[in-house]
């Protein structure tokens, strides 16, 4: 199965569902469209949080490649944007009542619980590089029930 690749030069937030589209395209011509649910979030995910944080909601460079290495299926994300380290930010209280909870900073969480590996790498040259890893017939993809 062959790398598919997708660049936009100035990423905005309307640019999601055309990132999303691609990558669920991608699944169905493989005969993949079982994990369109997870994928499909954490990419979302993803997305949003390099255009508003990485570019301040201005836009710029993003690249997403889908792939498949072995039974993983890989979705890389490259920007330019800010460089961000995901384990500064806290993880949330998913069990505190949804009044004392804090608005916003679910994303990684969310992006680890649909995906099997997350990982995070920043180059001065390269930019801002997101991996994310599903297993294909892994039991993960879906947010704990309260």
């Amino acid at each position: 199965m062959a790398k598919q690749i997708l660049t936009l030069e100035s990423a905005v937030l309307d640019d999601i569902p055309r990132i999303i589209e691609f990558v669920i395209s991608w699944l169905e011509r493989r005969g993949l469209g079982k994990y369109s649910f997870p994928l499909e979030t954490a990419v979302d995910e993803a997305s949003t949080n390099v255009i508003k944080h990485a570019y301040g909601g201005r836009g710029g460079f993003f690249e997403i490649s889908c792939d498949t290495q072995g039974k993983d299926i890989v979705i890389s994300i490259k920007d330019r944007g800010k460089p961000f380290d995901p384990g500064s930010v806290p993880q949330p209280d998913v069990n505190a009542d949804l009044e004392n909870r804090k608005i916003g900073g679910l994303g990684i969480y969310i992006m680890k619980k649909m995906m099997d590996e997350v990982k995070y790498s920043f180059d001065v040259k390269q930019g801002n590089r997101l991996e994310m890893r599903k297993t294909m017939g892994s039991a993960g993809g879906s947010l704990p029930n309260r």
